[in-house]
């Protein structure tokens, strides 16, 4: 299952999806004023898909401003803008929380008012230089808030966080991480006060403590988060025993009951997600360079309830869609990130509406010549189907019988025809009445017709199953249309009782495979033929006994058979009668008219698979503990599909061909 596209409590809220949209600076505000920019409203809709969206940070006052043309929330004009925002996400459904962010020292007088120098916990000047309007420019030796100062500041966060949510915020997060003032004040580089504010450790985080108070006053803690992230090292902020600082921070946070703790690691070699994620019982979102599979792993694990992602959400809008599909990424165009205007910010495209869908079909009856791959329409689910997004497909004898036009009178289309019977895949799309599946979870299942070769395929619910977790998805293409052919053939048409004898005719097949297995199971006596190179491979299944058809007369040997399978047909099928126990019986998926050529006093039956999701899920659990061996004789691209199955016409491995998509 897609984890990531599952929902999840944070605070007082259940976000629709566990992606988080990190919080990034982006310079498109009005410098002059700090009012936020129209475009602003664009960027934050086109990612109201994200679970919860973190604005860029947001200065609370006019000396917490640290970058050219970065957004305030202290004034009325910065409020109606960000209105206009907030209204913007939530009309698509979304939820946006407003990054609080004071610099503190990383800043530069030429940003605040009258001049005036940047404040800090102490007058350290930190290395680096300020992006101004000017350009880049040294830091400053910053001024040493008084002791009477810093409530004066605690009260900017009360304030600004009053104004978020007027501005309708469903929530703030503090900054406290980056080198910024709240991480100025927790580190031991950057504060060397002597007052109640420094010196020892509970001192340094009284800060950040008293923040989160003011905060929590004005919002609820249900509505307040907190971003860290040791060690990160930005901005010249050093600690001398960082494990024990934020294992000391996290635990003063643990009482507060916030909505979350949000950690970003990126260099430190230490692991602080496994140290802090336990002292934390709120919701933990993990962040610092996440892929798609990392991030469906840590929830998977445990180790995160949410994963935020930064520069895949600012260059793909429509990320959680595009993780869904499991489709391309768009690249970050660096360059861009803090230039002003619509380009690099608005302008990255999202997913057509209309994805392409290709199908191998069939123009004519041939070889495989009269095979190609089509663009078709996108298959809207019915009601009661799911949509597929197909990653791989079983070959089966069946695609170039059809191919051929053998088997035409039985099977009769409308040309052209997609061919494949089975396939793996991701859900993409559920109607209205389906239930227990979700977009992002992981699919297989037989169609009972054709249409699997193709990039997404509608298929009812009830003939589809999960894939389990151990199974790769190639695997999962394998299964369905063999085994369960084998097991309703055995079982259901066949009648096989513990204690009887069976001969399986092209045991090494895909079908084959999975019936020597499935006879020993229920206690049978297994005989099998087939090529003497795959003698080794069906006694590990469990054949008793295999029998070399190209050395050996297969009728010299078995006698007394219960119940033949025939999964070859022609002559090795008018042949096995003879093998037959008084209440013997053959069961063929190789000829139609076996009725017809059964002698007098004989029973045959002529089976068909039936598509059935429960049987399948079941099998596949075998599959996925060891107990069912699935055998792949190769796997293919799509490119290579119309050979391979041409190969399967005319001879192939054991086991089955795959085409991974």
């Amino acid at each position: 299952m897609n984890t990531l596209s599952t929902a999840v409590q944070i605070g007082r809220y259940t976000l629709r999806n566990r992606m988080i949209m990190a919080p990034m600076t982006r310079s498109r505000a009005n410098d002059a004023d700090g009012v936020q920019s129209e475009l602003a409203v664009t960027y934050y809709r086109q990612r109201a898909s994200a679970g919860l969206i973190v604005t860029e940070g947001v200065f609370p006052s006019a000396m917490g401003k640290g970058y050219v043309r970065t957004p305030g929330i202290y004034s009325d004009e910065q409020v109606a803008a960000w209105k206009k925002v907030t209204e913007a996400v939530h009309a698509e459904g979304g939820r946006i929380f407003m990054q609080l962010m004071h610099t503190g020292r990383i800043s530069h007088p030429s940003m605040l008012p009258g001049g005036a120098l940047p404040v800090a916990p102490s007058a350290i000047k930190p290395a680096g230089q300020s992006f101004t309007v000017n350009g880049m420019v040294d830091f400053v030796t910053p001024r040493a808030l008084e002791t009477s100062d810093v409530a004066g500041v605690v009260d900017e966060y009360r304030l600004a966080t009053r104004r978020a949510l007027e501005a309708g915020f469903d929530g703030v997060e503090l900054h406290a991480a980056s080198g910024y003032l709240p991480e100025q004040f927790l580190t031991s580089g950057s504060n060397q006060r002597s007052d109640q504010y420094g010196g020892s450790l509970p001192n340094r985080a009284r800060f950040i403590l008293e923040v989160l108070g003011a905060m929590i006053a004005e919002a609820g803690s249900d509505r307040v988060g907190i971003k860290i992230s040791p060690e990160m090292g930005f901005n010249d902020i050093k600690d001398d025993e960082p494990v024990e600082t934020y294992t000391y921070l996290v635990r003063q946070l643990a009482p507060l009951n916030l909505a979350y703790l949000h950690v970003a690691k990126f260099k430190a070699e230490y692991d602080y997600h496994g140290a802090l994620r336990p002292l934390f019982k709120g919701a933990y979102i993990l962040g610092g360079g996440q892929t798609r599979e990392s991030g469906e792993q840590r929830i998977a694990a445990g180790e995160a309830d949410a994963v935020a992602y930064g520069s895949a959400f600012l260059a793909n809008p429509d990320l959680q869609r595009r993780f869904a599909l499991n489709a391309p990424l768009n690249a970050p165009n660096p360059a861009l990130f803090y230039a002003p205007g619509a380009q690099g910010y608005i302008d990255y495209p999202v997913l057509a509406d209309a994805a392409s869908n290709r199908a191998l079909r069939i123009h004519a009856y041939g070889g495989a010549e009269v095979m190609q791959w089509d663009e078709v329409p996108m298959p809207q689910p019915g009601p009661d189907e799911v949509l597929v997004r197909v990653t791989a497909a079983g070959v089966n004898g069946l695609d170039w019988k059809i191919r051929d036009g053998l088997v035409k009178d039985v099977f009769q289309l409308p040309l052209p025809a997609t061919l494949g019977l089975e396939l793996a895949g991701e859900v993409a799309a559920v109607g209205n009445e389906v239930e227990g599946f979700a977009v992002g979870d992981r699919v297989f299942g037989a169609l009972g017709g054709l249409g699997a070769y193709a990039g997404y395929v509608a298929v009812p619910a009830s003939k589809l199953a999960p894939i389990p977790a151990a199974l790769e998805s190639a695997t999962a293409a394998a299964i369905p249309v063999a085994s369960m052919t084998a097991w309703q053939a055995l079982f259901e048409t066949g009648q096989l009782q513990r204690g009887e004898t069976v001969l399986i005719h092209g045991a090494a097949g895909g079908v084959g495979s999975y019936a020597v297995q499935f006879a020993k199971q229920a206690g049978a006596r297994v005989l099998a033929t087939a090529q003497g190179r795959n003698a080794d491979l069906l006694r590990s299944l469990g054949a008793d006994e295999v029998i070399d058809y190209k050395t050996t007369r297969f009728e010299d040997v078995a006698k007394n058979v219960d119940l033949v399978f025939d999964l070859v047909g022609g002559e090795t099928l008018d042949r096995s009668w003879q093998v037959l126990s008084p209440q013997g019986r053959i069961v063929s998926i190789a000829a139609p008219d076996i009725v017809m050529r059964a002698p007098d006093g004989r029973r045959g039956s002529w089976h068909t698979m039936r598509p059935d999701g429960k049987l399948l899920a079941r099998i596949a659990a075998q599959a996925a503990s060891g107990e069912l061996t699935v055998v792949v004789s190769d796997i293919v691209n799509a490119e290579q599909a119309p050979a391979a199955i041409e190969r399967n016409k005319t001879g192939h491995g054991a086991g089955k061909t795959v085409i991974r998509f």
